[in-house]
């Protein structure tokens, strides 16, 4: 398997988000791919204006402070082309 690259990581983080929020590990688990490299392409993301991340307490299944990442209206804009361009499936 080759590496994938920031952009193709980028745009299945704004596919998954599109559908619905996640936190970090949700986004881990379905994009397999480490904790770092989510929470640094959320953090750009977000400095870009694309996604809102939401700093949780306490998350409800374990207790433990977790972040909640969402799409916001340019990120939907961008979502959209980002799936047009790469001819993406129903599933990331």
């Amino acid at each position: 398997m080759s590496k994938r690259n920031s952009y193709e990581i980028i745009g299945k983080i704004l596919y998954r988000v599109r559908e619905k929020e996640a936190t970090y590990a949700e986004l881990e688990r379905n994009l397999s791919t480490g904790h770092r490299t989510i929470k640094t392409n959320c953090k750009l993301l977000e400095r870009l204006g694309q996604v809102k991340i939401k700093r949780n307490e306490k998350h409800p299944a374990n207790g433990r402070e977790a972040y909640t990442v969402s799409l916001t209206e340019e990120g939907l804009k961008s979502s959209k082309n980002f799936e047009k361009k790469n001819n993406y499936e129903s599933k990331p």
